[in-house]
């Protein structure tokens, strides 16, 4: 190594071990063209993943919206929630927590009764 020469980082994310380095060609119409990348945008894919994604299992797994990931954070918070007060029910009585499990159930309830926005 040279002392002059900067010595290089590494950073960025790892290498995959499964490098894909192999190209399937397939011909398609420009209707068939439109629909399949209208497909993907919808499934919130890549033209590649979508198309891996059917051709190896059927059907290409949908990506969640914002929204449905913001409502999916918060019910785990309050399961998060819920789970802390099983324990304080076991170590102080059932008593003691009884208001609280009542409103965390009205807010999880209202969370998975909101209206979905598809």
């Amino acid at each position: 190594m040279v002392e002059n020469e900067p010595v290089k980082k590494k950073g960025g994310r790892p290498p995959s071990p499964k490098k894909r380095d192999k190209k399937i060609n397939l011909y398609v119409t420009g209707l068939e063209e439109l629909a399949i990348k209208k497909r993907a945008e919808r499934a919130g894919l890549n033209l590649s993943d979508y198309c891996r994604q059917i051709v190896l299992t059927g059907q290409a797994q949908v990506r969640l919206t914002p929204e449905e990931n913001a409502t999916l954070n918060e019910v785990a918070r309050v399961g998060n929630n819920l789970n802390q007060i099983a324990h304080k029910a076991h170590a102080d009585g059932i008593r003691s927590i009884a208001f609280e499990a009542s409103r965390l159930l009205q807010q999880l309830n209202q969370l998975l009764n909101k209206p979905s926005e598809l």
